[in-house]
């Protein structure tokens, strides 16, 4: 997954502009929450093949942090 691949579904599932997805940026501040989360882990799990437990996820998680995350994931997957 490319970091626009991960700002898409973001904005997608926030219904906001790729544009407004800085890496600085908070889930909570795009509204983000224990739904979003479930939801989230859903397609982002999905998107790499890899199975992702909401509880893994953070609404204080930064979208580079949760960048980080998913590159964690899918090279941890790969071993």
């Amino acid at each position: 997954m490319t970091f626009e691949e991960l700002q898409d579904l973001l904005a997608e599932q926030f219904s906001c502009d790729t544009g407004d997805l800085s890496r600085g940026a908070a889930l909570a501040d795009l509204g983000a929450d224990h739904e979003d989360m479930i939801e989230l882990a859903w397609a982002l799990g999905e998107a790499i093949g890899e199975e992702i437990d909401e509880s893994e996820l953070s609404e204080d998680f930064t979208i580079g942090e949760l960048w980080r995350f998913v590159r964690d994931k899918e090279e941890n997957a790969q071993e």
